[in-house]
This record gives C-alpha cells, sequence and structure tokens, in this order.
C-alpha cells in the first residue's frame, strides 16, 4: 500500500443544517453504552457478594427473575453488543468536526507536493448531506486530502474491527484524471497501513486491507455495476477468525460477504492518521462520496442496520430493555 503522513487543518465549508433525518435512536445510543456500564457494575457486585437470590421481586416478576438475570449476563459478556468507536455522519463542516460518538475528527491543513488540500464539498446523501471533494485548483499526481482521524492508533485495534460507510462513486476511477477514491485511507493516503479505496490498480476494483507493518492481506470486488448508486460498505477484519469462521478478512457490500481472506498477514502496529474522503489527480472533484462512517472495535457481521442512521447492535438494545425491566421490577418491590 502506497502512503505518507501529514497535517491537520479545518476549511471554510458552511454548515448545511435542517435537511437530515434524525432517528429516535441518535439519541438513545449515548444513553444505552452509559446503561451498559452501570450494568456491567451490576455484574461484578452480584458475582463478588454471590447472592443474586438476594434480590427480591412481587409476584409475577419473582418468577422471571433469574431468566432474566441470566440473559442480562449474555448480554453483557456478549462482544457483540459494542457500540461504535467512532460515528460521524459527515454532512458538513459542523458534523465532521463534531462526531456523534467517539473522537472528533479534523480537516488537511496542508503538506508537501504532491500531497494537497482537498476542499471538502456536501451533496445529497443516504440520510442527509454526504462528504466529497468540492472543486479546486488541483493538478496531475495531486493527492488530495480531506477529512482526517488523527491519533488513530489509539482507538483503532490491529486484532479486530469493522469499517461501515455508506458509499457512492459516479463512475470509475481513472489514472490521471480521477485515479483513486479514498474511503478510509489506502494508496497514497496518510500511513495508517491499511486500505479501503477504489482506484484501477492492479484492476479497477473496491480493495479492503491491512498491511499495519506486516506483509499484509487483502480483499477485492468489482463495484462497476453500481456506480452512480448508493451502497453501503462494510469492511471486517479479526485475527482470530470472524464470527467463529476461518475469515479473517470480510468485504460486504450491501450487507452480503462479497469477498473474504483466510490469511492474517497482517502487523500490529496501526499508523496514526487515516484520510477519509481523499483523492487524486486533477479531476478528482465530485467523482464520489461518503456518509455515516462508523467504526466498531468488533468484527461486526450483521449489517441489517444501515437504513436507519445510527442503530445499536441487537445485543445493546436487548441489555438496554432488560436493564429497564430489572430496574421496574426492583422500583415495584420496595
Amino acid at each position: 500500500m502506497r502512503t505518507h503522513g501529514v497535517e491537520i487543518r479545518r476549511t471554510g465549508e458552511q454548515e448545511n443544517r435542517g435537511r437530515r433525518q434524525r432517528s429516535p435512536y441518535n439519541y438513545l445510543l449515548p444513553q444505552i453504552c452509559v446503561l451498559r456500564v452501570q450494568f456491567q457494575h451490576l455484574k461484578s457486585v452480584i458475582v463478588k457478594s454471590q447472592t443474586p437470590k438476594e434480590f427480591s421481586y412481587p409476584n409475577p416478576f419473582r418468577t422471571t427473575a433469574p431468566v432474566l438475570l441470566a440473559l442480562l449476563f449474555i448480554a453483557v459478556l456478549s462482544p457483540s453488543h459494542a457500540a461504535p468507536i467512532l460515528w460521524n455522519r459527515l454532512g458538513s463542516d459542523q458534523q465532521v468536526l463534531n462526531s456523534d460518538l467517539g473522537p472528533n475528527l479534523s480537516f488537511y491543513g496542508g503538506g508537501s507536493w504532491p500531497d494537497v488540500v482537498g476542499n471538502p464539498g456536501y451533496v445529497p446523501g443516504v440520510f442527509g448531506d454526504a462528504l466529497t471533494i468540492a472543486p479546486g485548483s488541483y493538478g496531475v499526481f495531486d493527492r488530495e486530502h480531506t477529512v482526517v482521524w488523527n491519533n488513530l492508533d489509539q482507538y483503532l485495534s490491529p486484532e479486530h474491527g469493522t469499517i461501515s460507510v455508506w458509499y457512492k462513486q459516479n463512475e470509475d476511477p481513472v489514472g490521471n484524471s480521477h485515479g483513486v477514491y479514498r474511503l478510509f485511507d489506502g494508496s497514497y493516503g496518510l500511513g495508517s497501513d491499511m486500505q479501503l479505496d477504489s482506484e484501477t490498480v492492479p484492476n479497477t476494483a473496491l480493495y479492503f486491507g491491512l498491511g499495519f507493518g506486516g506483509a499484509g492481506s487483502g480483499v477485492s470486488y468489482n463495484i462497476s455495476s453500481l456506480n452512480g448508486t448508493w451502497m453501503h460498505v462494510g469492511a471486517v477484519w479479526d485475527r482470530a477468525g470472524i464470527d467463529g469462521s476461518g475469515d479473517k478478512l470480510r468485504l460486504y457490500i450491501n450487507g452480503v460477504m462479497v469477498a473474504a481472506n483466510s490469511t492474517a498477514d497482517w502487523g500490529t502496529v496501526v499508523g496514526q492518521q487515516a484520510d477519509i474522503g481523499g483523492g487524486n489527480d486533477g479531476g478528482i472533484a465530485g467523482e464520489f462520496a461518503l456518509d455515516n462512517l462508523q467504526v466498531y472495535d468488533n468484527a461486526v457481521t450483521d449489517f441489517s442496520g444501515r437504513f436507519v442512521e445510527a442503530v445499536p447492535e441487537p445485543a445493546t438494545a436487548t441489555l438496554a430493555i432488560l436493564g429497564g425491566i430489572l430496574a421496574l421490577g426492583y422500583r415495584r418491590q420496595r
């Protein structure tokens, strides 16, 4: 993978407010995350005291409490319930600089040629507006960088994770005109040593791969038939095997697995920056767009919630519901 590292800055694109449809989940997800932490503490207290039988509930709740407690423990202990470590809607300058969950993103501040500032622009997306590269004074061989995730190595695990994002390319990339579309770093990016991009080398395809200081592993899939339409992309990795399988890398398009790799030849060193929504060459403006970026610390295999702007995974929602039932039962017996 061909990567280079640089700095960041904010550009002056004005925020476009009011168009984005927001789900109730947008307001519930942070509270659900807090509830999960509280119930983890509750679990530890119960386990240490070894006295779950001391909880008393009025009939008929008393008969169902053991089952609910067991389900609660399963939800707490399950790794599949994790919330995103980053959720950014990418719909305006304000949204880019203020993530809904996790670290805030930044705008690229310039470097030495061929790395140049890509002006962020916003076009209609899946849920509202989406990030694209606006027109600018770009030349052949320029590498335009727009949005940057700094200190990536403090958040992203080389062992397991998921990149989930909506993506649209208007046409295939063309070398020396608009040669690379970077969804999440990749060729000529900012040195994360991971790749999620659409490019022409060695063939025209969407590429997902991990290097992280090692030999590297990757997959690819031709998405030309989807040009001009929004597609959901899921890039998943787990060194120990995704969902208990022999797959170490998977690429999902619109919720369907389209490519997999059973080798885990990547290393353990994550780079410090990722280029989000960057591209190459003089004709890059408006060629592709990104919407609703979510990054997880676990290997997600169910993308059925992709049509909602932010949805907690099923075990997280179950955890919140069970917690509410337990809390209600406890209050009723007092």
